[in-house]
């Protein structure tokens, strides 16, 4: 992994607590998410991302809280605005269903706005929506992560104390409960028969 050591200036890192942010970064989720819970909720999964990473003892935990902090970055793009962005530069993932736009578009502002090169941060932020085969540590713990996010006001510390004991576990566990969540809403099954979800419950669960 590689990141630019610009990208630190704007933290305030203590071992086993919640990561700082300065003002900078700070406005700048406000302005471009364009929404006071949506920014929370990112602090909120960046620091469940940073202490799942810190209690399965994996290498820079520091990643997992920016992919956390910066996934929901695209959120504040207005539809046409995003079927633009997509035509222009993630033309090969327009059949997917408009609510994962954001995803995409959350790994081209990461870049854009913030100045992240790096591909695992990129990439976990990319597919934290939908999920995909063959996930990597950080793309599971982001995925998890935003799915468990306890202020979305559902009992997860279960999901939550799984993810902390054993990632790769609690992950699998996540994501089964979020196939039978989205098996049970009729207007959600788009985010199962797309064709990344498809292949990650495939991939992982067999379903």
């Amino acid at each position: 992994m590689s990141l630019n050591k610009k990208i630190y200036s704007h933290f305030e890192i203590n071992s086993g607590s919640d990561i700082k942010i300065d003002d900078f970064v700070l406005d700048l989720l406000k302005n471009t998410i364009k929404s006071d819970k949506r920014v929370a909720h990112s602090i909120s999964v960046a620091n469940l991302a940073y202490k799942i990473a810190l209690g399965n003892n994996l290498n820079d935990p520091f990643y997992y809280y920016l992919a956390g902090l910066f996934h929901d970055i695209a959120k504040g793009i207005d539809k046409k605005e995003a079927v633009k962005l997509m035509n222009l530069h993630y033309k090969e993932y327009l059949d997917l269903p408009a609510f994962s736009y954001h995803q995409f578009l959350g790994e081209y502002l990461t870049k854009k706005l913030i100045g992240i090169e790096d591909n695992a941060i990129l990439d976990a932020i990319k597919f934290h929506c939908t999920g995909k085969a063959n996930m990597t540590s950080l793309d599971k713990i982001i995925y998890a992560s935003d799915k468990i996010d306890p202020l979305r006001g559902y009992d997860s510390s279960d999901m939550i104390n799984s993810m902390l004991e054993n990632h790769e576990k609690g992950f699998l566990y996540v994501l089964d409960e979020n196939h039978k969540f989205l098996i049970n809403k009729t207007n959600d099954l788009n985010s199962v028969n797309n064709r990344l979800s498809r292949e990650c419950f495939e991939y992982y669960l067999k379903k």
